[in-house]
């Protein structure tokens, strides 16, 4: 099997092709997809026709899999697998968290050990909208005046998963209690609070692959600089963010069905853009590869 690699943008993000993932990947060919995947950060993998099975088997060989922690969007017979879907069912419900990643985000950036990356497949795409946008937090580290590296040098900030704790964020204003279920702001049981408690991570942290420094901090989750005052701790957040968010370190996908798209949690940040009628159904599955304690 030859694969062939094509860059997506300059900043990050490449597609891989002549591979077939519903079949066995061989080691040679696996060495190459990593190769591809730590410089590229993200890789996008099209014309994939996979069971549920087939995708889990290929997201294994990254690494043990992630059971979502809120454990209410996950498929009954394959929990590693998380359903992204704007469909309702009969009562007009929404089955799944239908504006999961609607803020910048690193997957699981709340969880001891956050996330190592992502496997995310599409299997209806809206005709409109619905494009995915991924940063290089290594360009966004990169970026920083040396006074700011040396200011954040050594900074820890507080990771939390529920929404309503985010001091920068809350619902649209009106949004009923009903309309925020099925959405980021439904509220948080206390059985999920138990299983995600606040957790704490380096500002900075170094890539265990590649060596290299990445900002770790994203708008959605991280809440609070540890030690500091909460409006200074805010004010250089929000500093961070715009570096993070630069256009010149993003890759924009439109998303065609059919496609598995893997990035490194690591060292990007994303956005669901939206932006689709609700009439156009847009679903998704994911896979999320448990990752170590950021340093």
């Amino acid at each position: 099997m030859t694969l062939s690699i094509t860059k997506r943008s300059e900043a990050l993000g490449a597609e891989i092709g002549g591979v077939d993932l519903s079949r066995p990947v061989s080691k040679d060919d696996f060495e190459e997809i990593l190769a591809a995947w730590y410089e590229n950060i993200v890789v996008v993998f099209p014309d994939q026709n996979l069971t549920n099975e087939q995708h889990i088997a290929f997201s294994e060989r990254f690494g043990p899999l992630e059971v979502h922690p809120s454990g209410k969007y996950v498929l009954k017979d394959y929990p590693a697998l998380l359903l992204l879907t704007n469909k309702r069912d009969d009562q007009g419900k929404y089955v799944s968290l239908r504006d999961g990643g609607s803020v910048w985000h690193s997957d699981l950036s709340y969880m001891g050990e956050p996330s190592l990356g992502s496997l995310l497949y599409s299997l209806e795409v809206p005709e409109t909208g619905g494009d995915t946008e991924w940063a290089n937090m290594y360009l966004a580290y990169d970026a920083l005046p040396d006074d700011l590296k040396n200011r954040i040098d050594g900074l820890k900030a507080i990771h939390q998963f529920d929404q309503n704790d985010n001091p920068r964020l809350g619902p649209p204003p009106g949004m009923t209690a009903e309309e925020m279920k099925g959405s980021i702001w439904e509220k948080k049981s206390a059985e999920v609070k138990a299983r995600t408690p606040d957790v704490i991570h380096p500002i900075v942290r170094t890539h265990p692959v590649t060596g290299r420094k990445a900002l770790f901090v994203n708008r959605r989750f991280t809440t609070y600089v540890v030690d500091m005052d909460p409006d200074e701790g805010e004010s250089l957040l929000l500093d961070l963010f715009e570096y993070a968010e630069r256009r010149e370190n993003i890759y924009r996908h439109k998303w065609r069905k059919n496609e598995l798209v893997l990035w490194d949690n690591r060292c990007t940040i994303h956005l669901a853009c939206g932006g689709f009628p609700d009439e156009q159904i847009r679903t998704m599955q994911r896979t999320t590869v448990r990752g170590e304690v950021p340093v």
